[in-house]
């Protein structure tokens, strides 16, 4: 510590770099935890509640599977080809700005809980190849959504201003088909780019301060 400039300085430089480092790490899910037994009683009573009409059987199975980790949802999505009305509009838009009364309302809820669109992307053409499915058309768009942990997957499901906007997405879709997934491998990643970007900024920030003057 004696050979150091100005170490009152460095030690706040880093101190409030690593702190910045930490709040991005909650943010982003790095210390979530799995459900516990009474979060999974909850949001199985929660759904059977909503959905009185469906068997919420799939959300069931991924209660069990959880293990705290991110999910991934993959989405393949056929917006309808002509312009469609819904009951809060006076006269028909295209299918994709219907959708975006749905995705705007959605985006903002993920984004305040470490949840984001890793993947956004156009369909060039017909499918390139198919086994065991009956769709023969296109496909309009493709989305990879990373959710922060299953819990924040299930607080969207229940949250009463998605359930109202939901309309929007069924008026848009004329199909999608949604699955969620565990990564195995990524390359790079969020968390990645936000470290070194903090740490480049401690670095320049030590730098400036051990050219000033003790």
């Amino acid at each position: 510590m004696k050979n150091l400039k100005n170490p009152r300085q460095t030690i706040i430089n880093w101190s409030f770099w690593s702190l910045l480092f930490l709040l991005f790490s909650w943010w982003h899910g790095t210390f979530e935890r799995p459900l516990s037994a009474e979060e999974k009683q909850y949001y199985s009573e929660k759904l059977a509640e909503l959905n009185p009409d469906e068997s919420p059987s799939e959300f069931l199975k991924l209660l069990e599977r959880d293990r705290g980790e991110p999910i991934f949802m993959l989405n393949a999505i056929k917006h309808y080809d002509e312009p469609v009305k819904t009951k809060d509009q006076s006269r028909p838009v295209s299918s994709k700005e219907v959708a975006k009364n749905y995705n705007n309302y959605v985006m903002s809820f993920l984004i305040k809980r470490g949840s984001y669109p890793i993947f956004l992307g156009d369909a060039l053409g017909a499918t390139a190849a198919k086994w065991g499915v009956d769709y023969e058309g296109d496909w309009s768009t493709a989305a990879v959504v990373r959710y922060r942990s299953m819990r924040t997957l299930l607080d969207l499901a229940i949250d009463p201003t998605f359930r109202e906007k939901h309309h929007y997405k069924k008026s848009a879709l004329e199909r999608t088909i949604a699955y969620p997934n565990e990564a195995r491998l990524i390359a790079g990643g969020l968390n990645l780019v936000a470290f070194l970007i903090l740490l480049c900024g401690a670095l320049v920030s030590q730098l400036i301060i051990n050219r000033r003057k003790k």
